[in-house]
């Protein structure tokens, strides 16, 4: 019993002592989740905004103008200081002019003398803006092909330079805001589809009056603020083409 007593005790002496030096080695045991808390939330993400140019031509139309529709082309150049922050320049022109909307035609066939002065539509539009990117993610194809896409917002000031008549032409100070979805079909070309809004003053028509004292026609146009939307389409090319990794 003595013998057994002694046995125990030694090997106590040998087992504590290394387990107590492998418990300081090692650690307590941690899960799985406190684990990945510690760990890097992304590993090896490509950055596919950040740090670089983009070029990208444009496409698009005007929404929701009363008289006319008007056909938009153009191109943008924005730089991303970050993934998430960017600024960049957008031009657009009309150059088909406007077309006229079902309304317009009405007008025109019931009330010509609403319609002599002339609707108003957009010649150009120009806009200095700051991008934010809020939210990235990936998007499996068919189960096949993994497509990298991301939601982002536009905020900016430009200019909307209006036409249609003698006493709509003007120029006008534009805010605009807009909302996008920009999918990523290789590492430097996505396609994107915006809605922008541009806020400004314009007339949307003039009318011709007879009803002056000297007999001759008069034309007034009213301006007034008015948001201006258009759905627009764009295809980015983007430099350098091969993206950073974020290790």
């Amino acid at each position: 019993m003595r013998k057994t007593t002694r046995l125990i005790f030694a090997l106590l002496g040998v087992v504590a002592p290394t387990t107590a030096l492998a418990a300081g080695i090692t650690g307590p045991k941690k899960s799985a989740l406190e684990k990945l808390e510690e760990g890097d939330a992304i590993r090896n993400r490509v950055q596919y905004r950040g740090g670089r140019f983009m070029v990208a031509p444009m496409f698009g139309f005007t929404l929701n103008d009363p008289y006319q529709r008007n056909i938009l082309m153009g191109a943008s150049l924005s730089y991303h200081f970050t993934e998430s922050l960017g600024v960049g320049l957008t031009g657009l022109a009309s150059p088909f002019g406007g077309i006229n909307s079902d309304l317009a035609d009405q007008v025109e066939d019931e009330r010509p003398e609403r319609s002599d002065g002339g609707f108003s539509n957009v010649g150009g539009l120009a806009s200095l803006e700051f991008l934010y990117t809020p939210f990235a993610g990936k998007l499996a194809l068919f189960g096949r092909k993994v497509l990298n896409y991301d939601m982002h917002l536009v905020a900016g000031i430009g200019g909307a330079k209006v036409g249609g008549a003698d006493k709509i032409d003007e120029f006008a100070i534009a805010p605009v805001g807009g909302v996008g979805l920009r999918t990523f079909v290789l590492d430097w070309l996505d396609v994107n589809f915006e809605v922008r809004d541009y806020i400004y003053s314009g007339a949307i028509n003039a009318v011709t009056s007879n009803d002056t004292s000297d007999g001759r026609e008069k034309t007034d146009a009213e301006a007034e603020w008015s948001n201006h939307f258009a759905l627009m389409v764009s295809v980015g090319f983007h430099f350098p083409q091969e993206p950073q990794i974020k290790r």
